[in-house]
């Protein structure tokens, strides 16, 4: 049965820590009124104002979430600001939502499901917290349904001031917990459990948690694993690889591209990309800096990526540096079960790259569960991997 009034839990928990979440009234003012979750420039009051760091995970700012954002089958949601790191481990705001299933919760409170999603874009206006694709909605959908609260974050400088750090999975992954916790703060009846799902970039962050969640949680929750899909091995290699003579890719593969090379870029000024780019080079890494994946993905088709180089990017040591080091992908040390699922039809990897990853990490660790579909297109692979993950979570937050 649905609670009566399902979303004063919300209320209620912000109320009773507004110490926690430190948000001024007159920022919840503006915040009440506004579309977006409340920015840091905002907050200060003055453009280019910076509010002093809050501990990883504390609350900034939140707001319930309108009724046309809400999932249908939601009992109460809110989108929230919170504190996490960068990318060079200073402290920076990050954005994010919760969703809560209707009726009463189990005892324990609700399981949480975190969403990692793949790529949506460097730009503001794609965070899924304010704009969720089809994808992000159903995915929200299915696992409310199934009795889970699901978080989605947007991960650093997605929604908020700075450049995303869209290529690195450490920071990624600690963007996830550091979520987590803000969620409890902002949403009654949330349990300790917490297990992942993840795809693309998530899927990279998901992983590492499976190695780090454990030492990073701290003693108030309680990670029990990650299951992904579609997981952008050897991306370093594949950078270093392209050039003038680079030839098509699978559309996603080329949207990523795009998009860390931009966000590389823009974060990054000591890599002197301009060098190695021709002029559609630099305008097709500007455009990535400006709108979402889809549009993206629609737009650059027909385009070669060797169209976007004057000299192959292996020559450029300080960039293959950044990469190698920030999206490195562990096969083994993990001390949770994480289920790796691959489809033979996926465009937003290079699949025998990923066959080849899964393969190597079963037989390197016994905590992971690898999936590979052989079906007749994408949906029906989507589907058998939706099955397996089901079952996957269920089994480990014991449900």
């Amino acid at each position: 049965m649905s609670s009566p009034h399902p979303r004063r839990a919300i209320r209620r928990r912000r109320s009773t820590r507004s110490a926690r979440a430190a948000l001024p009234i007159a920022a919840a003012a503006l915040l009440l009124g506004a579309t977006s979750v409340l920015t840091p420039t905002t907050a200060a009051g003055a453009p280019g104002a910076t509010p002093a760091a809050g501990a990883a995970g504390s609350v900034f700012a939140n707001r319930d979430l309108p009724k046309h954002r809400l999932t249908s089958t939601a009992g109460s949601g809110a989108a929230f600001t919170y504190w996490s790191t960068g990318t060079d481990r200073e402290p920076r705001l990050s954005t994010g939502s919760v969703e809560v299933p209707a009726g009463k919760a189990p005892g324990g409170g609700w399981p949480i499901l975190v969403w990692a999603h793949g790529s949506r874009g460097i730009a503001d206006r794609c965070a899924p917290s304010a704009q969720p694709t089809r994808a992000d909605s159903d995915q929200i959908a299915r696992w409310l349904d199934r009795g889970y609260a699901v978080v989605t974050p947007d991960y650093a400088g997605l929604g908020t001031q700075g450049t995303p750090e869209y290529f690195d999975t450490d920071t990624t992954s600690r963007n996830i917990v550091d979520a987590v916790r803000a969620s409890r703060d902002v949403a009654e009846n949330l349990s300790r459990r917490w297990v992942v799902v993840g795809e693309g970039q998530g899927a990279a962050a998901a992983i590492e948690l499976a190695r780090t969640a454990t030492r990073m949680q701290g003693p108030k929750l309680d990670y029990r694993g990650s299951a992904v899909s579609s997981i952008p091995v050897e991306f370093d290699t594949l950078i270093g690889g392209l050039g003038p003579e680079t030839g098509t890719m699978p559309s996603g593969v080329e949207s990523a591209v795009l998009f860390t090379l931009s966000a590389i870029r823009n974060a990054r000024e000591s890599v002197d990309l301009d060098a190695f780019l021709t002029d559609s080079g630099r305008h097709w890494l500007d455009r990535a800096a400006a709108v979402c994946a889809d549009d993206l993905t629609a737009e650059f088709s027909g385009t070669t990526l060797g169209s976007l180089f004057r000299q192959p990017l292996s020559g450029n040591g300080q960039l293959l540096d950044v990469v190698s080091r920030t999206h490195m992908i562990p096969i083994k040390g993990f001390t949770r079960p994480v289920m790796m699922t691959q489809s033979l039809f996926d465009q937003d990897v290079v699949v025998p790259l990923s066959l080849r990853y899964l393969n190597d990490a079963q037989h390197a660790d016994r905590r992971v569960t690898a999936r590979t579909y052989l079906a007749v297109n994408q949906q029906q692979s989507e589907a058998l991997s939706d099955n397996d993950m089901r079952w996957f979570v269920a089994r480990v937050a014991g449900r």
